[in-house]
């Protein structure tokens, strides 16, 4: 499958109702879609862009597989003002930190453990706890804090798991990226951001 293929597909089974918002760059376009864990992902793709255009992720999958991977968005239903990702961060920004990628899928390992066992006490226990509010508290739990310039930044699970869900950790090292207030995540197949930012924490 072609890079937008994969991309697209990944995004379209996290959420089939999902949006993919596409920029004209060198090369291709670069493709951006919200993930249900409060993430952006985004790569650059062969896509025929001429500027910043939203559409449904699943339309343009099909357009794309009956192409043979290539695509255009030319007559694709337009979904600009439906666009829930917010600004978007500089995927270009500035390196604060290296990690390796082996560490991300260490932290994923040990979130999905944490997320099993939570559900098991709370049958256990007979605890009404929502699925959904089990996932999300574990999301929000600090993955790790890198420092930069004497400040703090905390990197999320969520963000962790973003990059691994869409499988973009490879096995190179994973580049953390801050633009502005925001935080990403960049492995050899693409990245993931924060979509409301990550406050710094003064040391």
């Amino acid at each position: 499958m072609s890079d937008l293929l994969v991309f697209l597909a990944r995004a379209r089974r996290l959420d089939p109702h999902a949006l993919a918002r596409l920029q004209p760059v060198e090369g291709g376009g670069r493709a951006w879609a919200v993930l249900p864990f409060g993430v952006l992902a985004t790569r650059v793709v062969p896509v025929a862009v001429s500027e910043d255009v939203t559409v449904r992720v699943s339309d343009l999958f099909d357009r794309a597989r009956g192409a043979g991977g290539l695509a255009s968005v030319e007559g694709l239903s337009r979904h600009d003002g439906q666009w829930r990702g917010g600004t978007l961060p500089d995927p270009a920004a500035p390196v604060i930190e290296r990690m390796a990628a082996h560490e991300c899928r260490r932290i994923g390992d040990e979130a999905g453990t944490a997320l099993r066992a939570a559900q098991e006490q709370a049958r256990v226990d007979q605890r009404a706890v929502g699925e959904r509010k089990l996932r999300d508290t574990l999301l929000d739990h600090v993955a790790l804090t890198v420092t930069a310039e004497a400040t703090r930044y905390e990197i999320p699970v969520r963000l962790v798991v973003g990059l691994l869900r869409m499988a973009f950790a490879g096995d190179g090292p994973v580049l953390v990226r801050r633009s502005g207030r925001r935080l990403g995540l960049e492995g050899v197949h693409g990245g993931v951001w924060l979509i409301g930012g990550g406050l710094p924490l003064l040391t």
